[in-house]
């Protein structure tokens, strides 16, 4: 910038006055401190270069909803063995701790006051089946010699009465001995499930009855179920996915359900969701689920706390954007976009689940829009910019068969 006429004529005057008492030296320093000063008032504020930020594009890919739980293992089938008859323990069939198969034989009761009450029993059989066919007897020759005057109407009466009070009596004598069958099997405790059998409260010469309580307790293993929550806001973003928008566990056959152990191990088996709950929780606003998860080698144990993953093998369409663009305030997460004008536009954004660097959004940005990942903090909305595009192959993690998970 050049200075105006005024600051020129001004110079011109300053260096022809006289200075009284001055060197020529002194003179010539004053007059180019003076040109400096009225050249740098004189001069126009420069404009500042616009900041420069690096974006990268959102795109859209394909991904697997993938998502976790915390869950809690529990037995398909949970059993307290108990004593149905009074007696004498005789034997444990059994070492605590082991895997026992429907059937196995876990303990023995004295049977000898049970073998003798059978035998009491079948003899009572035997005795009403001699009483029923005497009375059967007698009632046929009353059916004979009535019509013949022989015997009095009262007394056929009374034939008849003998004959179905014996029939009663083959009916009770019968049902004793199949009680008494029955008492005797129950002195075998045999196992009504395959499982682990748990610790023997009982010992062989223990008395043992219906009041004793449970003598052990014996748990399905193979398959587990897997017991944790869902909350209401996942269960209606499956329901998006589901014709009719009906969820059954049919419906989600197509979801893997993977088992995280503590110590970070993924198990190796994959199971299948088995179940929902019928209502939501008001308290938790959560919705129970189970899975079903293939035990064979009886690695898991019920009560054993996991982490449940849940991955659709289907692929879904969405749009992603790097995880470093992402901001949030009291109106919650936003990111900055650059418009065609290269202007800072914010733009208030609903998100997904996290894959890797990435994040799935839901709405708030479109396809190809580029968002600010750095140099986030020297920006606000409205500001002009100069922009640098992600160089390729930095923070990029979606593959185009999916999303890796971080």
């Amino acid at each position: 910038m050049q200075p105006s006429r005024a600051v020129t004529v001004c110079l011109v005057h300053l260096f022809e006055r006289p200075v009284k008492g001055k060197s020529v030296k002194l003179r010539v320093l004053m007059l180019v401190a003076s040109v400096l000063l009225v050249v740098g008032c004189s001069e126009e504020a420069a404009v500042p270069p616009p900041i420069n930020v690096v974006v990268d594009e959102v795109v859209a890919e394909p991904y697997q909803p993938k998502s976790t739980y915390v869950g809690r293992l529990q037995a398909r089938d949970d059993v307290a063995i108990q004593a149905k008859v009074t007696g004498y323990l005789s034997s444990r069939e059994f070492r605590e701790g082991e895997r026992v198969d429907a059937g196995d034989v876990l303990y023995t009761i004295d049977d000898s006051e049970y073998r003798a009450a059978l035998a009491r029993a079948k003899a009572l059989m035997a005795s009403a089946t001699a009483a029923q066919a005497n009375a059967e007897r007698n009632f046929k020759r009353g059916q004979e010699l009535l019509p013949k005057g022989a015997i009095s109407q009262a007394e056929m009466d009374d034939l008849l009465a003998r004959k179905l009070d014996a029939d009663a009596q083959i009916e009770s004598a019968r049902a004793e001995v199949t009680s008494a069958e029955v008492s005797l099997s129950y002195t075998v405790i045999k196992a009504p499930i395959s499982g682990r059998i748990g610790r023997s409260s009982a010992s062989p010469g223990d008395l043992v009855g219906p009041n004793s309580g449970n003598l052990t307790t014996l748990v399905s293993i193979d398959p587990i179920e897997a017991l944790f929550q869902i909350s209401e806001a996942t269960y209606v973003s499956a329901l998006d996915h589901q014709e009719g928008n009906v969820l059954t566990p049919e419906s989600l056959n197509s979801i893997e359900v993977t088992l995280e152990l503590t110590d970070g191990v993924v198990y190796p088996e994959v199971g299948r969701i088995d179940y929902f709950a019928n209502r939501i929780d008001a308290n938790t606003g959560t919705l129970e689920t189970r899975a079903e998860i293939p035990n064979p080698d009886s690695i898991l144990v019920p009560g054993q706390y996991v982490r449940v993953i849940l991955q659709d093998t289907n692929l879904l369409q969405g749009l992603f954007m790097p995880q470093a663009a992402v901001q949030a305030d009291q109106q919650g997460p936003f990111v900055l976009v650059v418009n065609s004008n290269n202007i800072i536009e914010r733009r208030n954004v609903e998100l997904g689940d996290r894959f890797g660097l990435h994040i799935l959004v839901r709405r708030g940005v479109e396809e190809g829009e580029p968002v600010v990942v750095r140099g986030l903090q020297q920006v606000r909305p409205g500001m002009t910019v100069q922009v640098t595009a992600m160089p390729v192959g930095v923070d990029d993690d979606i593959p185009g068969t999916g999303v890796k998970e971080g």
